[in-house]
């Protein structure tokens, strides 16, 4: 079965889909902050910062709670870098094509990317912002 190829606008960038301002978390967070900003927020995805703010990845609520026993006590005494390490890191640039990141979530079974421009975090392009591209 063949997919037909969508017709979203061709010359529109990562910039222009993307979901800005980035909500994030620092990496020695607990996971039980990182859960209640993700409640209080209604968002499913952060991205993760280390340290010296750089952006190492994103953590999802599926992240979260995949994480075995997702109970009070243990997401207080865990943090952001016990699950972090497990999540593979990808990247895209403003300029990029959303085609290309699509693709990119599909192949490496992810939901999001953040967005990098000379190193800074600039956005985050989710499956949903994808979707509102090529439903525009």
């Amino acid at each position: 079965m063949t997919t037909p190829m969508l017709d979203a606008t061709p010359d529109q960038t990562i910039a222009e889909v993307m979901s800005k301002p980035v909500l994030t978390v620092e990496i020695g967070e607990s996971l039980w902050d990182a859960w209640q900003l993700l409640f209080v927020s209604g968002l499913r995805h952060l991205v993760v910062l280390d340290d010296d703010g750089t952006c190492i990845g994103i953590l999802s609520d599926r992240n979260i709670l995949a994480d075995v026993p997702p109970t009070l006590e243990h997401l207080a005494e865990r943090t952001v870098r016990d699950i972090i390490a497990r999540v593979p890191l990808a990247t895209t640039s403003p300029d990029a094509d959303p085609r290309d990141a699509a693709t990119l979530m599909r192949t490496q079974a992810i939901e999001a990317l953040p967005v990098i421009d000379g190193g800074r975090l600039v956005g985050i392009v989710t499956e949903s912002d994808i979707v509102r591209w090529v439903a525009a």
